[in-house]
């Protein structure tokens, strides 16, 4: 009588099975999870912590350069808005500049992995 699985030999030897625990090994050695800890990264309240204090210092500095080139033409408020509407824009940028940073960090951290992929895979 055959087997309808396939051909098999009644008895395995040792070597096949060391083979396949080191296959069985590798395999998962491959698909190990990744170690996602908040190890050196800092938290969520850092990260918006630095995020709002580039803001705050790009405005600042904006506006005392404007204030001072206030005092140096006696352009009393002029420069000054002026000034504050160029620390907005830095500000804005850095902060732009550093969000994309942290977020090339992080990118390999998977956000919705049971997520399905496509439409096909979904069940209505």
């Amino acid at each position: 009588m055959s087997n309808k699985n396939g051909t098999s030999s009644p008895k395995a030897s040792s070597s096949d099975l060391t083979a396949l625990e080191d296959r069985v090994k590798a395999a998962q050695e491959r698909h190990k999870p990744k170690d996602y800890s908040q190890n050196d990264d800092g938290s969520l309240l850092g990260m918006a912590w630095r995020l709002s204090t580039e803001l705050v210092v790009s405005i600042l500095v904006g506006m005392g350069l404007g204030y001072g080139l206030d005092m140096l033409f006696g352009t009393k408020p002029w420069c000054l808005f002026i000034g504050l509407g160029f620390g907005f824009a830095a500000g804005i940028r850095s902060v732009l500049a550093t969000a994309d940073k942290m977020d090339a960090k992080t990118s390999d951290i998977p956000i919705g992995d049971d997520m399905p992929l496509s439409d096909d895979e979904l069940d209505y």
